[in-house]
């Protein structure tokens, strides 16, 4: 009887870890990509390293935790001239500013759709930010997509410009393994 009951104990502590998956962003298999009017004309770009690591338990989501950063110098749009601009301080000043991070507060849901919450920190502005997702299993890992839009201004990205939307839409693609 007490056999059974250990072994009931064991079983059910190892199904409770199955669950939990402390997971590596991998850089070269995530996209963080963003779209923003110039002009009247959608222009796009990327940031290439993206790094971070992800507690994913879908059996407890108010165990789960997303700790991501993007490093500014990695932005490609595919102009480098436009990249150089981009670098200065009236936009994302690299040289001051070399990383955005994202760290999460609340994860909600259920079967693979999900809506996170947390604070995004552009320029050393934090905001709160709330943006749906969803949570794809791969081989050795899982593929987290979603979108959100952001102002900006409200991140002191762009100055006064008039000629640039203050909305930018980020679309996000992150390949995080075991």
């Amino acid at each position: 009887m007490i056999k059974s009951k250990i072994l009931l104990i064991c079983l059910s502590v190892y199904c409770l870890g199955v669950h939990a998956q402390s997971l590596k962003i991998s850089a070269k298999d995530s996209e963080v990509k963003f779209v923003i009017k110039n002009l009247g004309v959608s222009t796009t770009g990327q940031f290439k390293d993206i790094e971070g690591s992800i507690e994913f338990v879908t059996s407890d989501l108010s165990r789960s935790s997303f700790n991501v950063t993007v490093l500014t110098n990695s932005l490609d749009t595919d102009n480098n001239l436009r990249d150089k601009h981009l670098s200065k301080d009236g936009y994302f000043d690299t040289a001051k500013y070399p990383r955005m991070r994202f760290i999460s507060a609340k994860v909600t849901g259920k079967q693979g759709n999900y809506v996170m919450e947390g604070n995004l920190t552009i320029k050393d502005i934090t905001k709160p930010i709330t943006f749906p997702f969803t949570a794809t299993r791969q081989d050795n890992g899982y593929i987290f997509k979603g979108s959100f839009d952001l102002n900006r201004r409200d991140f002191g990205v762009g100055g006064k410009s008039l000629t640039m939307s203050d909305k930018l839409t980020v679309n996000l693609s992150v390949s995080a393994l075991k």
